[in-house]
Order: structure tokens, then sequence, then C-alpha cells
């Protein structure tokens, strides 16, 4: 763990230095959040379009990422602009205005770093709804910050209204 710790530190100076928007989600912010389980890596979602700057950023450093125009991954690091789930509906997920305002700060790996507000981190999870049998822990994550997080009710409302995933809150309240 202790090289992606490094690794995370290199990508948190980088997005600061330059003041871009990003944050931890996915697993690493449920691991703050709730669901304490080993982290195998780090997602970062960034403001949509910012890919290609962080992709310089990185090349600047002599770091060589890999990059299919959708994700960056380099060393157990993943960053993204767009987390949307397509299914029968799009449930749009990216790094919005409103996001962007619930940021929190908290240290990760020894890095002080941006997460996701939990009710994000949540409905998210929610919606990808993977299991066990697809060696996921999308509900395992979710239970773990439904119990361990005082959410804000009116948040996790909107950000289901914008992610077209109202039909997933009730999936939410059997999670407890």
């Amino acid at each position: 763990m202790s090289l992606i710790a490094g690794n995370l530190g290199v990508v948190a100076r980088l997005l600061n230095q330059q003041a871009l928007a990003w944050g931890i989600c996915a697993g690493a912010a449920a691991h703050l959040y709730g669901n304490r389980r080993p982290l195998q890596d780090i997602d970062i979602l960034v403001a949509v379009g910012q890919l290609p700057t962080v992709v310089q950023l990185l090349q600047q450093q002599q770091k060589a990422v890999q990059f299919d125009g959708q994700r960056i991954l380099w060393r157990g690091i993943k960053l993204f602009d767009d987390l949307s789930i397509r299914r029968a509906t799009t449930h749009p997920f990216q790094l919005d205005d409103l996001a962007i305002a619930r940021l929190r700060r908290m240290p990760l790996l020894g890095a002080p770093v941006a997460v996701l507000a939990p009710e994000d981190v949540l409905i998210h999870k929610v919606v990808l709804g993977r299991g066990a049998e697809l060696r996921k822990h999308d509900l395992d994550d979710a239970r773990g910050i439904v119990r361990r997080q005082q959410l804000d009710l009116a948040y996790l409302e909107q950000r289901a209204g914008l992610m077209n995933a109202t039909v997933y809150l009730q999936k939410m309240a059997e999670l407890v």
C-alpha cells in the first residue's frame, strides 16, 4: 500500500498546484466513510474535460501513464471525468458544481485529499449495485456508509434526482 500512498500524494499535489477540482470517490471514499475493507486502488473524479490536462501534468513529471480517452491509469491511481452508469436509463455522475461544493478534506494514506460527500458516494454505489457474485463491494460499501454517516437526506434526494436514480432511494432505506 505504501506505493499507492506515495503515488496518491504525487497526484494530489499536482492537482492542487493547478487548482483543479477533484475528489476521491468509489471504494476509497467508501473506505473513509464506513466500509474499512483493504484498498486495491484509488479512484479520483476530476471535472469533465480535465483528463488531458492531468495526463500532461503527470507526463511533465516524467510519469508514464496509460490514457484511453476515458480514464487515466497510473500505479494504483485511476482518474475519471465521468463515472455515469449506462443501463436502460443513463445515470449521470460527474464532478459538478454541487459535488464540488460538498467536497470534504480528509487524510487518506497519509495524504490530505478531497473526498466526495458520502451522499454522492452512496447513491453511486447503490445504482451500481454490484455484490460479491461479481467480486465487487458496492452494496457492502453502501451499507457501511448508511450505518456510519449522518446523511443529508435532502441532498441525497437532490443527487438521486440529478442522476435519474430516485427509484434507488427505497433500496437505500433497505440497507439499514
